[in-house]
């Protein structure tokens, strides 16, 4: 059984698609099993599963031969889900400071909170495309500087500079408007 452990994660080690097909095969119905019953959402734990497969794939070359593949998969799984729920923890809190924001403001003046709300979504419209995504899944959606440069396949540093970039032009485009609101 080891042998055929070792034999595998070398086959996926060396990009064998059919080793991967086989993998998600043999531990598909396990691992989505131990997601859902942690996350108690059948659509969290399928995404959280595509992300652990996708995961395992981008990092096949980690993959220790001398581990059960089942334990690493199921680790992957693991570190998947907390990134997720941390990811999701991290966007609620954020959402829950500017709803307080907006709420303290809009009880003294509903006008200025619109006028402000107005000016925020066309600064971030006037955005190129690619350095809009990266500042809203960076600030809106709560991704890492490292999630967002592997999702996009840039890199760190490119990411860095477009979020720099969109927050110089938001300061420069909402100076008056920050300064009517408060």
């Amino acid at each position: 059984m080891q042998g055929e452990n070792e034999l595998i994660i070398q086959d996926l080690i060396s990009g064998s698609d059919k080793a991967f097909a086989e993998v998600y095969r043999k531990y598909h119905a396990q691992a989505y099993t131990y997601l859902l019953r942690r996350t108690a959402s059948v659509t969290m734990a399928e995404e959280l599963l595509q992300l652990s497969f996708i995961k395992l794939w981008k990092n096949v070359e980690n993959l220790n031969p001398d581990l059960p593949l089942n334990a690493q998969l199921f680790r992957i799984c693991r570190t998947v889900m907390i990134d997720e729920i941390r990811r999701q923890s991290a966007i609620k809190n954020t959402e829950t400071f500017y709803f307080e924001q907006f709420k303290e403001s809009s009880s003294s003046n509903e006008a200025l909170t619109t006028q402000l709300r107005n000016d925020i979504h066309s600064a971030l419209s006037e955005l190129p495309t690619a350095r809009k995504k990266i500042f809203e899944l960076s600030r809106l959606e709560g991704y890492s500087h490292k999630e967002i440069a592997e999702t996009m396949s840039i890199s760190i540093r490119t990411v860095e500079d477009h979020i720099g970039k969109a927050l110089k032009l938001l300061r420069r485009k909402l100076r008056d408007s920050i300064l009517l609101f408060l």
